[in-house]
């Protein structure tokens, strides 16, 4: 079956959720095709570099005890390293300085890679910001994107789509977050002619949200809380949500990760729709929300190469929603309990939306 076979009440319900402008949820599988690395290929870099930082000889030995489970699986091996286990606090230290130092040269490279394209405009992560962005409702001071990835391509898309991008931080050089609420409306100045001339209006801007409940190679740590800083390459410690037994408590005890779930889950509360790009499902930070408007029958699209447990559980239970995988050269499209195969690789986002929504 061809893109161009399939059912046409699949091609009315893609549209639909399109229509209903919905918050998009990127993870890991979208960065992977920039040349970031999945959780697989952070956790050989880990276990190749971690045991060379590690100086005292509790974090060594709680180290080399969960090095088997973490080779296995990073963030279920990790999750065996129990809190207040002398040398802990060095392990964590260690592994948010070299993922961020990962992060940061690989994005890098990737950012260059997509800077050097012919022409940036044309591609699909751009495509679908602007479709987005042009197809809200004339009101909507804002559309949302959240990514649990530490990167900063979405920023670099939204400036190629010459979008407004809003990341909760205000300042220039070093912006930091802002408080009550944390994304607010934004204004611009226009001249408008009346009786008198010219006057100065304001009015609404439209903007694009970017959530990042995990943090950013942006988000310096200082004593002062996160603060954002763009483009910076040097080893200065970020403020990271890294896998394994730190990943709770840095999000409930800092400020700013707090207020970010927070408003994340508003949107996700409030979301007409969502179409989910990569992402695996395998994060429980946003697993009980989205369960929860699943189950009020909200519209919702995955688009990402491989199926995961977490994404079967959901169509399982969850029918009515579309996903589309890689099958061989092709895709397949879970939906409504069927599997309905294409020739065409709709899994990756240009062929999508060149056959859905362009």
């Amino acid at each position: 079956m061809t893109a161009t076979d399939l059912p046409e009440d699949l091609y009315s319900e893609v549209q639909k959720i399109f229509r209903a402008t919905p918050v998009v949820l990127v993870g890991s599988g979208f960065s992977c095709g920039y040349g970031l690395p999945h959780m697989g290929a952070l956790g050989s870099h880990l276990v190749n570099v971690m045991e060379a930082r590690l100086t005292s000889a509790d974090a060594k030995a709680v180290w080399a005890g969960a090095l088997a489970a973490i080779t296995s699986n990073l963030e279920a091996g990790l999750n065996t390293i129990p809190q207040g286990v002398s040398g802990r606090d060095e392990i964590v230290a260690a592994m948010r300085e070299e993922t961020a130092k990962l992060i940061i040269e690989e994005t890098m490279r990737a950012e260059i890679a997509v800077l050097a394209h012919a022409t940036p405009k044309t591609l699909a992560p751009v495509r679908l910001l602007q479709r987005l962005y042009e197809g809200s409702p004339q009101n909507a001071d804002s559309i949302s994107l959240i990514t649990t990835n530490y990167d900063t391509l979405l920023e670099l898309f939204c400036d190629i789509a010459e979008l407004s991008l809003d990341t909760g931080f205000a300042g220039f050089r070093r912006r930091k977050p802002r408080a009550n609420p944390l994304f607010q409306s934004q204004f611009s100045r226009v001249w408008a002619a009346d009786k008198k001339g010219y006057q100065a209006d304001h009015r609404p801007c439209k903007t694009v949200r970017l959530h990042k409940p995990h943090g950013s190679i942006s988000w310096l740590a200082t004593a002062e809380g996160p603060v954002e800083v763009l483009n910076d390459t040097s080893h200065a410690a970020r403020a990271i949500v890294v896998p394994g037994p730190s990943k709770y408590q840095d999000a409930l005890l800092n400020t700013l990760f707090d207020a970010m779930r927070t408003e994340m889950n508003k949107v996700i509360e409030s979301a007409n729709a969502m179409l989910c790009v990569g992402f695996g499902f395998n994060d429980d930070h946003l697993q009980g929300v989205i369960k929860a408007r699943l189950a009020t029958h909200m519209p919702m699209l995955i688009v990402t190469r491989d199926s995961t447990d977490n994404i079967e559980q959901i169509l399982k239970t969850h029918p009515h929603a579309i996903a589309f995988f890689a099958q061989g050269t092709g895709s397949v499209c879970r939906w409504n309990g069927a599997s309905i195969s294409s020739a065409s690789p709709l899994w990756q986002l240009d062929d999508f939306l060149k056959t859905f929504v362009e």
